[in-house]
């Protein structure tokens, strides 16, 4: 094969080894923003607030506050007792508390509500038990009530700072560990009041 040829042939396949490896960069992107939720598995109980900046999934027990920029999906042997903020909510199971939902809020035919629900829009399926004084008003005005809530007490953006204050400290702490110390031999230096005989033989 001439020069030139294998020369082409080399740029060919560095251009196809440079798409390959853009193409499973953006793979592992997309494959990391899907694994991005929060989730509280069937048969978890938890006692205490989730405070999240990904999409939030319940299936299990939860006496606590949720709150969240993204979804909440609260499935349908999920039971949460607390307040609900978040951008988007779907609802299969038990929810006693006040919901501020700043985007759509959608209650199936296996779900159970008790509580206000503040929210910009609102989709109650047949056969959903409702017990809750519903308000549909805009983003705005969803993002003003939902301060009254006892887990809005903190900004989010101040709760982000402590939460990335702790990760950095997390960090520091662990890159300072002090390393254990190797189990290096120490020589003892001899004794030479004790080792001299003077009864040993000279050669001199």
């Amino acid at each position: 094969m001439p020069s030139m040829d294998r020369g082409r042939v080399f740029d060919r396949l560095e251009t196809n080894y440079r798409k390959m490896k853009f193409k499973s960069n953006k793979q592992q992107e997309e494959s990391a923003n899907v694994s991005k939720v929060t989730v509280l598995s069937l048969g978890f109980e938890l006692t205490g607030d989730i405070i999240s900046k990904s999409d939030i999934r319940a299936d299990g027990i939860l006496v606590g506050s949720i709150r969240t920029d993204k979804k909440v999906v609260v499935g349908e042997k999920a039971s949460i007792t607390g307040d609900i903020i978040a951008s988007e909510i779907t609802i299969s199971g038990e929810v006693v508390g006040d919901l501020y939902i700043s985007g759509e809020t959608t209650i199936f035919s296996s779900a159970s509500v008790s509580g206000n629900i503040i929210t910009e829009e609102i989709l109650i399926h047949k056969g959903a038990k409702v017990d809750s004084s519903i308000k549909t008003v805009t983003k705005e005005m969803v993002q003003s009530a939902s301060k009254n809530s006892k887990v809005n007490a903190v900004s989010r953006e101040e709760l982000y700072s402590i939460m990335e204050e702790k990760k950095s400290k997390a960090k520091a702490t662990e890159i300072e560990k002090p390393q254990p110390p190797k189990n290096e031999r120490i020589k003892e230096k001899p004794d030479v009041a004790t080792d001299f005989n003077p009864n040993f033989p000279r050669n001199w």
